[in-house]
């Protein structure tokens, strides 16, 4: 398993694709980060640091292509069969994916998170102090809270996408469905709201849980989304383990 994890590795870190992305969330964090400084009403630097100056919508959009391509790039290309037809179960190989995406994940969370800390501090600290009163907590409790409830709602985008790599063998496919998920919450939850008044049943689909990190912010969403928080987030954990689970049972099974 620690052979396969390695191997995965060393293949994300081959792709040119995997740097870029690090220098491109950079210079986003560091770019809004100094119009924080330079358009204040424009771009607000209290509001924009608890996403880390913008590039955590970005890094979503990455994790989601990069999740779907270490599935289906290996199905289109044919190298899966080399990697099957070592000493390897299906599951192994599958659980190697998932650690080296989820290592990917909190690599791109962890780096974004300390180059907002050196943007402030450079560009915008006379702004606001970390210490300030935030939505709930101080501001530095805030932005934790946000980003730890970001990256627990974007694993479920990311286990989705996983189960929709395996069951199509089409990286477009899978990351039409990521993104597609990503924004829907924001494009249909005027309709959501209304659905989940008429049948409380509702309140159970999966986009409906994608609304945990908005209610830490703001407790109040309990009226739309008549879950609580403590059941927004083990709802969230019971969808990623659930489409984690139909993974492997597709992978375990389908012909490469």
């Amino acid at each position: 398993m620690l052979t396969l994890y390695r191997q995965e590795s060393f293949k994300l870190l081959k792709k040119k694709s995997t740097l870029w992305i690090s220098i491109l969330l950079a210079v986003v964090t560091f770019g809004v980060a100094l119009l924080g400084r330079l358009k204040p009403t424009i771009f607000p630097a209290k509001q924009f640091f608890q996403l880390n100056f913008i590039s955590a919508p970005f890094l979503v959009l990455f994790m989601i292509a990069a999740t779907a391509s270490i599935i289906t790039m290996e199905t289109q290309y044919g190298t899966i069969k080399n990697v099957l037809s070592q000493r390897y179960s299906r599951t192994q190989v599958l659980i190697s994916k998932w650690l080296v995406m989820l290592t990917y994940s909190v690599y791109l969370y962890v780096m974004t998170s300390v180059l907002a800390l050196i943007g402030k501090f450079i560009f915008v600290n006379n702004k606001f102090s970390l210490t300030d009163k935030g939505d709930v907590h101080q501001i530095w409790l805030d932005w934790l809270i946000t980003l730890s409830s970001n990256f627990l709602t974007v694993w479920l985008l990311l286990s989705l996408v996983f189960l929709m790599a395996t069951l199509f063998k089409s990286s477009a496919a899978a990351i039409s469905i990521g993104i597609i998920g990503y924004f829907a919450l924001s494009l249909l939850n005027g309709f959501l709201v209304v659905l989940i008044n008429l049948y409380e049943w509702v309140k159970w689909n999966p986009l409906n849980f994608l609304n945990y990190p908005a209610q830490l912010n703001n407790p109040a969403l309990s009226q739309i989304t008549k879950l609580s928080t403590t059941q927004l987030f083990w709802g969230n954990v019971c969808y990623i383990i659930l489409f984690l689970l139909i993974d492997w049972l597709i992978f375990r099974k389908r012909n490469v």
